[in-house]
């Protein structure tokens, strides 16, 4: 029988998670402290609708991804290709509970909030992991944590705190069998002298994600612009 284990990973949010030190800190001793490293694959999953920020465009991030993949034991892992490159924001249902009346309606709640909404700059920083994968840290959170609100608002789920559930995060490679962590964490090392990425985000995407050959695949639903007045 497959191990669980849960998406919201670390267990407790940064000290500061709009500091990237911070962040990059906590994601690193958290995964510094896994003991197993658990099969991606045995998560359950469903076709569904997703917030997403796709990064497939973002030259900066593909390139650091790259360079991350080379310092990874070769096997043991499933590495994450630049079309496939994503920061999950979050789930709005499957797409057989989600009927087009409800999709419609969070396409437009979540279109008028985005319309009010500033881009906003990331930094993506290797490199950290979880159970089930290895992976970039990001910061700041602050403008993540406002989509997120925003999105589950219009999911009527507006009563979620998303420091308690929302680990923002960029998967690079998923672990395809149970195995020790060691080498991934020794690798991990290796990956923090890179330099990190910079990336400006000004949309945000609605998806129907699904799985194919051990990959995560999605259709862009809806891209919706991030249109606010600047922040700087």
């Amino acid at each position: 029988m497959a191990t669980p284990y849960s998406s919201t990973f670390p267990a407790e949010p940064p000290g500061d998670p709009d500091d990237p030190a911070s962040v990059a800190r906590h994601d690193q001793q958290a995964f510094e402290r896994v003991g197993t490293m658990l099969r991606h694959w045995d998560r359950p999953h469903r076709r569904s609708y997703h917030w997403m920020i796709t990064l497939d465009q973002h030259q900066p991030v593909i390139e650091l991804s790259q360079q991350c993949q080379q310092l990874l034991p070769q096997v043991g892992l499933g590495l994450i290709p630049p079309e496939s490159l994503h920061l999950t924001v979050r789930r709005l249902g499957y797409v057989d509970e989600v009927d087009p009346s409800r999709l419609r309606t969070a396409l437009r709640t979540v279109r008028g909030r985005c319309l009010a909404t500033a881009a906003f700059d990331l930094k993506v920083i290797p490199l950290a992991g979880s159970p089930g994968a290895v992976r970039f840290s990001v910061a700041p959170w602050s403008p993540l944590l406002d989509l997120h609100r925003t999105v589950s608002a219009a999911a009527d789920c507006d009563g979620v705190d998303p420091l308690a559930v929302y680990r923002p995060h960029v998967g690079v490679a998923y672990s395809d069998r149970v195995q020790s962590p060691e080498p991934y964490i020794e690798a991990a090392h290796r990956a923090r002298s890179l330099p990190l990425a910079e990336i400006t985000i000004n949309e945000l995407q609605l998806v129907e994600l699904y799985r194919a050959n051990h990959q995560y695949r999605w259709r862009v639903l809806e891209r919706l612009p991030l249109a606010g007045p600047s922040l700087g």
